[in-house]
């Protein structure tokens, strides 16, 4: 899949409600008729290693289609990398990060992200992590939905979700988690999931947006902010963040942001709050020339609290107020049963955690399980609704 290809159909549709103005590339792409079926988690395990139980994780970026996204995807993949490395304990040495822009040249890539080199690099882990391991995949970027799998752009043939079940597939690792960041994310949740496996998805199936959800998960690890969201009934503040909580935290936190967001005439993008401000410098500040294709309004108040807003129109219905709104356009979701669809805590209701207390329910696994740590928590008391 070429890049012009996929940025074209990143491109098509407008951000808001108002469909005459003119918005940021966040638009669905077509969906595929159907994904490719899930594989079980491989029963055969590779010969024994010394040591003891150990994480070991592959980053892929995709191809950045511009110093916006560039900017952002270098970034998510040098931050998911340090947390790893330096705050959840994995040995820089278990952390493999391929990237898709030729330009990130820092010490932390160890190559060019290719459909081939990806493959390769699944199957390098397959033959050395063992069952009580654990393994992290984390893909950030442009994703594209076709008529055979969802994909990430990548250089020459993009890497499918076929693909990448394939090679999850052939690992002995009983504790994986797969946290799909691109904009295809949603679609490949049906290709993806499997028993045992924990995944994360930043859009919903029918989303083929540029999700910022990336920043708040990124944001809730590192702050830990994450811990204890959803309490009692999702997890409880111990000190430890469950993929669980920084999926709820960063749905919630992510559904906030994009209503927070007016359009002023004239002046661009409106924002308050003193975070909310920064996020959006951040995430669409100046590109080529020093100036951003999504002004922030002078209007945007930095000193204002990050104030709670409603996420959506009440009853999913636009009525005049949301004229000038952004509409939450990317409904991140998580998949922990081993089913082909995922499940989202935000809907028309707004923000509702994913709680997981009892067996075979959505968020069940993912309660139990924290990057960086191989072993698995203790399942939930039922009636508790918290992390033991």
């Amino acid at each position: 899949m070429g890049l012009g290809r996929a940025a074209a159909m990143i491109l098509a549709a407008g951000w808001l409600a108002a469909a005459a103005r003119a918005d940021p590339p966040d638009a669905p792409a077509p969906r595929a008729a159907d994904a490719a079926a899930p594989r079980a988690v491989a029963a055969d395990a590779p010969a024994p290693r010394a040591g003891p139980p150990s994480c070991h994780a592959l980053l892929v970026g995709a191809m950045p289609g511009g110093e916006l996204y560039a900017r952002r995807y270098r970034e998510w993949l040098t931050r998911f990398q340090a947390y790893l490395t330096r705050q959840a304990g994995v040995p820089a040495a278990q952390v493999t990060v391929l990237s898709g822009d030729k330009e990130f040249r820092d010490p932390i890539v160890a190559g060019l992200a290719t459909a081939e080199s990806v493959r390769a690099a699944l199957a390098a882990l397959a033959a050395k992590v063992r069952p009580e391991d654990q393994v992290l995949l984390v893909l950030v970027g442009h994703g594209v939905v076709t008529d055979r799998s969802p994909t990430l752009v990548l250089p020459g043939p993009d890497v499918t979700a076929a693909d990448l079940a394939d090679g999850l597939g052939a690992l002995a690792a009983r504790n994986q988690v797969v946290v799909n960041l691109s904009s295809s994310s949603g679609a490949a949740v049906a290709a993806l999931a499997a028993p045992g496996r924990v995944l994360v998805a930043a859009t919903g199936p029918t989303e083929g947006n540029e999700p910022v959800f990336p920043e708040f998960f990124l944001r809730g690890l590192e702050s830990k902010r994450a811990d204890g969201e959803g309490a009692p009934a999702a997890g409880a503040r111990d000190g430890l963040v469950t993929v669980l909580e920084a999926y709820n935290w960063a749905a919630r936190e992510a559904a906030l942001w994009i209503s927070r967001l007016r359009s002023v005439a004239g002046e661009g993008w409106r924002i308050d709050g003193k975070e909310s401000v920064e996020i959006f410098e951040k995430l669409y500040g100046s590109g080529a020339g020093g100036r951003s294709p999504f002004p922030l309004a002078p209007s945007s108040d930095r000193a204002a609290p990050d104030a709670p807003v409603a996420i959506g129109p009440e009853g999913g219905k636009l009525d005049a107020s949301w004229t000038s709104r952004r509409v939450l356009s990317e409904h991140a979701m998580l998949e922990d049963c081993g089913k082909k669809e995922g499940v989202s805590a935000v809907g028309k209701e707004g923000y509702e955690p994913l709680a997981g207390t009892r067996e075979g329910e959505p968020g069940w696994l993912a309660r139990r399980v924290v990057l960086g740590r191989p072993d698995l928590l203790p399942p939930a008391a039922p009636d508790a609704g918290a992390k033991p």
